[in-house]
């Protein structure tokens, strides 16, 4: 080989490696092409009765209650954390909401998204100063939520018939409310320096903490925007029902919430993930248990699909970080 070759040889095969930026954006983009694939499959098994408007329209709404729940999980991970309690978190909050009903529609939420916003601090709170793992705090928040959702009115459901809230049940209102919810936590990761620092803790807790950064207050704010996510879940959950609240709902939305963050490109270590990624991932979710409810599917078996899912996307996301 002369001199010429061998200088150009490492040239040609470094020009077929993946740049950083362009792997990132395969990252970031996985979901949305995950979820396109995923219509063409319903399109080709279902055929006109899954693009129908009922059925589109029944997948939006539905994904709101897992989309709010995934907005909190998303930005706690974004810091190497994980939130185990938000299924039993909008539970409690979907009971307080009914049983301070009669207090008046101002007062019910103002009670509820309080609650909500102490439970995510209590977690943050015994994680910073406690000094345990993210996934025993809320593993074990998740067991004291469901057990003072159950508490509360004695393992009984709530029903209210007579809340303006109930108008939140159904249609735009409640897309609107998730939209909303969507913006503001958009506005804060990419528009503020809190969102800044929420990125640098989750890349590096210490070189964050060394630079200044207040890395406590900022894992207790991430954990407390998850409660507050939950709470509004609660609410929606509470008017989607009609005015009843189950202590018992919420169960498994941990995992798909999980599986939604993952499938949007977030980074289980923290520090990297872009937040558009984390809705179409919860699309996804909520599109493929539409799919297996219209193919007639036991609805138990949804949880070991999302399971294997689970599993995929985090073998997805590693096969492409390996690439070259």
């Amino acid at each position: 080989m002369t001199t010429a070759e061998a200088v150009v040889a490492p040239r040609s095969r470094t020009s077929m490696r993946l740049s950083p930026a362009n792997k990132r954006r395969l990252i970031d983009y996985m979901a949305w092409v995950l979820l396109a694939l995923l219509v063409v499959v319903g399109i080709v098994t279902k055929g006109s009765l899954f693009i129908s408007s009922d059925n589109l329209n029944n997948i939006v709404e539905q994904s709101v209650i897992i989309g709010l729940l995934a907005i909190g999980q998303f930005v706690v991970v974004l810091t190497g954390g994980i939130d185990l309690s938000v299924g039993a978190s909008m539970a409690l909050t979907a009971m307080v909401v009914g049983v301070s009903a009669p207090l008046g529609t101002g007062a019910s939420l103002l009670v509820t998204l309080l609650v909500g916003a102490a439970v995510g601090a209590v977690s943050g709170l015994v994680i910073v100063y406690g000094g345990l793992p993210p996934f025993i705090v809320t593993f074990a928040m998740m067991a004291v939520g469901r057990g003072l959702a159950l508490t509360v009115t004695d393992g009984n459901a709530v029903q209210v018939l007579d809340t303006p809230l109930l108008s939140l049940g159904f249609g735009w209102e409640k897309i609107l409310v998730w939209a909303a919810v969507i913006a503001a936590v958009w506005y804060l990761l990419a528009r503020t320096r809190t969102g800044v620092h929420v990125y640098a803790v989750g890349g590096n807790l210490e070189a964050a903490r060394v630079s200044g950064i207040s890395t406590r207050r900022v894992v207790v704010l991430v954990y407390v925007i998850s409660g507050l996510c939950a709470a509004v879940a609660g609410v929606l959950s509470f008017a989607r029902n009609g005015g009843v609240a189950v202590p018992t709902s919420g169960q498994g939305y941990e995992m798909q919430t999980i599986a939604a963050v993952v499938l949007g490109g977030v980074s289980l270590m923290g520090g990297q993930g872009r937040f558009i990624g984390s809705v179409a991932g919860v699309i996804f979710v909520v599109m493929l248990r539409n799919i297996l409810d219209l193919s007639n599917a036991d609805a138990f078996w949804a949880f070991c699909v999302i399971g294997v899912v689970l599993w995929v996307a985090v073998m997805l996301r590693g096969a492409l970080e390996r690439i070259r």
